[in-house]
């Protein structure tokens, strides 16, 4: 080997020592805020809101779920009324029916919003009620213990905050047979919006500002499409009147054809 070379490569040997060394004397750092129990510098008030409060389209989707809950809460309440009065029950109202016996608007949300949470928590390798120490790469976060409790991610803890809160207003209002007016989706929708607005004022870290938005648009997104396919259709809505579909004059040029099979299944 040549001794330019020699000495390069001893040279190179004596450095890689020395980082060695030098990393292991000094404790090592780690800069994602959002994965630590107690960071240092905790995410404070910002001055500058990259991410709305809200996005539009959180607003939109649950907009959209209170609608879909009073409108089902509306229909339902109309089947039962004329299932009490011995009414005959069309289709649709016996699916209205049956679509409260299968789930709800607010246990669907519930289960959408925390499993988003807990999605966020593997994903991010956050630490969240876990009962055994979790080792990571330059430090530890101990298992639950009576006097401390359990050590979560601060990540974890702002997000499961925030959806424990919007969840106890969500099932509130199941308690009380749902919204049944505009004023009452109305109320459900702002205090809604009021928690995510009051939670993220103490959040500068934008990217967890995007999961606060992002899980509550998704709890709203799942459970409307979820609820859509245990609720009536549009098909299943229409009514036919046979004795009108009969008796209505049709154009001059025109046959009076009425398919009664077609009606009846309508």
């Amino acid at each position: 080997m040549k001794k330019s070379t020699m000495l390069a490569f001893t040279a190179a040997l004596l450095m890689s020592a020395a980082s060695i060394t030098g990393h292991a004397a000094s404790a090592p750092t780690y800069d994602d805020n959002l994965i630590l129990p107690n960071p240092a510098s905790a995410p404070g008030l910002s001055n500058v809101v990259l991410v709305p409060v809200a996005s539009p389209q959180v607003v939109q989707s649950l907009h959209d779920y209170v609608k879909a809950w009073e409108n089902a809460e509306q229909k339902i309440a109309l089947a039962e009324a004329k299932r009490n009065n011995h009414e005959q029950l069309t289709k649709a109202d016996k699916k209205w029916l049956h679509s409260k016996d299968k789930h709800n608007y607010a246990d669907y949300f519930r289960t959408h919003s925390l499993g988003r949470v807990h999605g966020f928590e593997t994903a991010l390798n956050w630490n969240g009620e876990n009962r055994n120490k979790n080792e990571y790469e330059y430090f530890e976060t101990p298992k639950y213990n009576e006097k401390d409790g359990f050590v979560n991610s601060y990540g974890y803890n702002v997000l499961r905050g925030m959806v424990d809160r919007v969840n106890e207003v969500v099932q509130k209002q199941k308690q009380v047979g749902g919204p049944m007016n505009d004023d009452e989706a109305q109320a459900l929708e702002d205090a809604i919006l009021d928690i995510l607005a009051q939670e993220q004022e103490h959040v500068s870290n934008e990217e967890l500002r995007h999961y606060m938005n992002e899980t509550i648009w998704f709890a709203a997104k799942e459970t409307v499409k979820n609820k859509a396919s245990e609720e009536p259709t549009a098909a299943d809505e229409h009514v036919v009147d046979l004795r009108k579909a009969i008796n209505e004059p049709m154009g001059s040029n025109d046959y009076n054809k009425v398919d009664l099979r077609s009606a009846i299944q309508q």
